[in-house]
This record gives C-alpha cells, sequence and structure tokens, in this order.
C-alpha cells in the first residue's frame, strides 16, 4: 500500500491536478478498511472517506469495486452480475 500513498501525495500535490478518482476510490478504501474493522467497511464508508479526506464524489460503484479490490477480491460475489 505504500506505492498507494505516494500515487496520492505526488497526484495531490500538483498544483492545477485532477486527482483520479479510481486512486482516491483505493486509498479510501484502504482507510476504511483499517479504521473501521468491527462492523466490517462497506461501500457507503468508502464513500464517506472519500468525501471527507479528499473532496472526492465517487459513484457507488467505485467505491464496491475499490473496496473489493483492497480486501483482494479478483471474483465477484455470490448474486453479483458477471
Amino acid at each position: 500500500m505504500a506505492g498507494l500513498w505516494h500515487q496520492v501525495l505526488r497526484t495531490m500535490s500538483q498544483p492545477g491536478a485532477s486527482p483520479d478518482d479510481d486512486l482516491l476510490a483505493r486509498a479510501a478504501a484502504d482507510i476504511a478498511l483499517r479504521d473501521h474493522p468491527h462492523p466490517p467497511a462497506d461501500a457507503e464508508t468508502v464513500l464517506a472517506i472519500a468525501r471527507a479526506e479528499f473532496a472526492a464524489v465517487l459513484s457507488l460503484g467505485q467505491a464496491q469495486a475499490a473496496l473489493d479490490l483492497a480486501r483482494g477480491r479478483t471474483e465477484p460475489e455470490a448474486g453479483a452480475p458477471a
């Protein structure tokens, strides 16, 4: 995850740069998993963290994808569309 935070810091420190929403979603998911182990973090938690920490407005899908990636999931959840 150190590489992720290096990218976030580099991107956010560039004047006038628009950070990549997917990058910020991954960073918010990382924070969510560390700060909200019980009950487990969900996509709404990721959205709230992205908004509060990075002023990023993400979609629920972006938040869920970042959370799944942070958890190490590579396959769709049961019942989810493939």
